[in-house]
Parts: structure tokens; sequence; C-alpha cells
């Protein structure tokens, strides 16, 4: 009888394991397949900025405003970018113009490309992970374009917290003044950025007050201890 109990429990347990485990590996497919890029509001920004409107488009390799081949979300297409794909399982001969990405696999590659380069980022900008979400994207998408490292003076004086100064250095740019003669869309993403940082001071302000008024705020009768009777 004894025997018989151990054999069935044993039965139980391994079936039980195997469901388990089966679920578990469903589990990943599923997450794999509802992959989500929001690293301080980066994402959102270049989503906004490299493939607004063009969700269709970008699933394939197409040319950006310099000609050049990129693919998904403002990814630069490179002699490393099959490896990279493959490293993500998305089948790298899309980049040969076979197939398309799926949405889910674009954000794959932008999750991976933003966490690539944001060290890259808080290199140049030592400060950047104590600024509000509204300056790190933009910040990191004029980094990621490859403007902001081309402006030292801004970087200088952005980093000396000297706002006002940094907002008109980066507008002193021959791209910018071409790109408001030509009317491309480069003169509104530099001068997001310089408002941007110009703006800063007064929301880290609000988020200091903010802080202040939760530290301060008295406690709800809830957690007041009551005094034992005598």
């Amino acid at each position: 009888m004894f025997p018989l109990c151990v054999f069935i429990i044993a039965g139980i347990l391994t079936i039980a394991s195997k469901n388990n485990m089966k679920s578990f590996q469903q589990f990943l497919i599923e997450g794999s397949q509802q992959v989500q890029c929001d690293i301080n509001g980066v994402c959102k920004k270049l989503i906004n900025y490299e493939s607004a409107g063009n969700e269709e488009k970008i699933l394939s390799v197409y040319k950006d405003s310099k000609g050049l081949d990129t693919i998904g979300h403002g990814h630069l297409v490179t002699e490393k970018s099959p490896k990279i794909f493959a490293e993500l399982n998305i089948n790298p001969n899309i980049l040969k113009g076979e197939g398309r990405m799926t949405p889910d696999e674009a954000f794959k590659v932008l999750h991976r490309d933003v966490t690539q380069r944001i060290p890259q980022v808080q290199k140049l900008v030592p400060n950047f992970n104590n600024y509000s979400s509204e300056l790190q994207g933009e910040i990191a998408s004029e980094q990621f374009r490859g403007m902001l490292g081309q402006s030292p003076k801004a970087v200088e004086k952005l980093n000396k917290g000297d706002y006002e100064g940094a907002a008109t250095e980066y507008l002193n740019a021959k791209e910018y003044r071409d790109s408001v003669k030509n009317k491309t869309g480069i003169a509104n993403r530099m001068q997001n950025l310089a408002n941007a940082i110009r703006t800063e001071p007064e929301r880290q302000k609000k988020r200091q007050q903010s802080s202040q008024q939760t530290t301060q705020a008295p406690q709800s009768p809830s957690t007041l201890q009551t005094q034992p009777s005598r």
C-alpha cells in the first residue's frame, strides 16, 4: 500500500512540475511578445521623433532624413546590425529586405539600443539621472542623433548648471540655422531640447517642493499611536 501511495504522489508531482514548467515557458513567450520600452521616458521620446505616424514603414529598412539605411525606431543599419538582430532572435535577413519585423520586434531593438546608449549619455552628462524625464528624453534623443556631442560648450554649461547659457549655445549651430532655413524637422528637435533645458530649473523646483510637502505631511489618525491608559 505504501509504495503505491508513493508512486501516485510522485506521479502527481511530476505532472504538476511539467505543467508549471510549460506555463512558465509560455509566460516567457508571451512576455517576449509584449516588450515594453520606457526607460526614463527616452523610448517614448524617440518613438515620437523617429517613427510616429510611420508604424508600418519602420518595420522594414528605410532611408532616414540623411539618406542612411534605418529600421525600427531609429536603428541605424550598420555591419553590426545582423549580429544584434540574431541576439534578439529577429531574422537578420529582414535587413536585406526579406520580410518585415513585427511591432514587438521593433520595440525589442529600441529597448536594446537605449539600454546600450544610456551609459554614453550619462558619461557625457553626469547629472543625467537627476534631471526630469522630459529633459532626459530630449538629451538622449539628441545624443542618439549624434548632435549633443558636437556642442561641447553647451554640454559644459549644462554640466555647470548654466541652463540658459547651455540652451543658447546649443542653438548656436550651423545645423540649426540650416534647418531653419530649409524648414526641416531638425530645428524643432534642437529647439525642444533648448526649451527643456531652459525650463528644467522650474521643474526641479516643483519636484523639490512636492518632496518637502510629502515629507512634512502630518500623520493620519490611523498611524498615530495612542498613549496607554493609566
